[in-house]
């Protein structure tokens, strides 16, 4: 992450109910990514208080449910990567250089990035959906985890669109999120292990304090640190949109979303905000 990343200074609001200055979280994404990925836009759907609960709402099951059925049965996704929402995102992978550290000797060139071998978040959930893939009863295909992520994989299946959500409650007041390019030392713990790896230099990564990646290779993999729990009360959810998909589909699903997590996340207050190469900063 470059120094416009690093945000020193905090920003704070004065609440006058309760007579003191409050730390607010800053939200950054680096001006370059912007400058390499024209017309990217990225949703933010902050939510507050929510009761996020295992077992399955018969709407949202319905809803994850249908949403498969419509992925199975779409005749522009034969194949997969030819849809222009997901060929966006195959571009933009092959547009930084990527190859698992692994797969890499140690005097070997760092190979362009790999769609393939490290596909966006949205290609893998309609491959898996695609191919029927069952881990539950409860839906065929997807599992119902907790209700945000149901609500969320619905939402980005109907509109094939890469959509992650990360839990704030652990997360310091005054701390900084964001999005930019790897230096190669930070920090990520993928999802479901304990085992601590480090990015690739160059690849886009999604942060907690610079240091703690919580999403590699900008939708690829999320991290343990910041997963959704039926525990998890504070979320902030992000809608990724490359052209084709526009400002305005971005701004249109994530108040889709955010409805969707009120109604049936306890009525739980939400917010959507948008960060753009004109807005690259906001606070949540």
């Amino acid at each position: 992450m470059n120094k416009e990343g690093r945000l020193k200074d905090r920003l704070f609001l004065f609440s006058a109910k309760a007579g003191r200055i409050q730390p607010t979280m800053i939200y950054h994404i680096d001006s370059q990514l912007f400058q390499k990925y024209p017309g990217y836009v990225r949703g933010l759907v902050i939510v507050r208080r929510a009761i996020n609960i295992a077992s399955p709402i018969d709407e949202v099951d319905r809803m994850l449910k249908s949403a498969q059925k419509a992925i199975r049965q779409r005749a522009d996704l034969d194949p997969v990567s030819a849809h222009p929402n997901l060929a966006a995102w195959r571009e933009a992978y092959r547009a930084f250089g990527l190859r698992h550290a692994a797969h890499r000797g140690p005097t070997e060139a760092t190979d362009m990035g790999k769609p393939t071998e490290y596909p966006s978040s949205i290609e893998s959930l309609v491959k898996r959906v695609r191919r029927g893939d069952a881990s539950t009863s409860l839906s065929a295909g997807l599992p119902y985890i907790n209700t945000l992520a149901a609500i969320c994989n619905s939402v980005s299946l109907r509109y094939l669109v890469p959509i992650g959500g990360h839990a704030l409650d652990s997360l310091a007041a005054d701390g900084t999120l964001g999005l930019g390019f790897a230096r190669g030392d930070e920090n990520f713990v993928p999802l479901g292990s304990t085992t601590t790896e480090h990015p690739e230099p160059g690849e886009v990564i999604f942060t907690y304090n610079t240091s703690t990646v919580l999403c590699r290779r900008w939708t690829w993999r999320q991290g343990e640190f910041s997963k959704l729990q039926r525990t998890s009360t504070a979320v902030e959810i992000n809608i990724d949109g490359l052209p084709p998909v526009t400002r305005a589909d971005v701004e249109l699903i994530s108040n889709d979303l955010a409805t969707l997590v009120g109604m049936y996340c306890g009525n739980a207050p939400t917010e959507v905000k948008l960060l753009s190469a004109a807005q690259p900063t906001v606070e949540i």
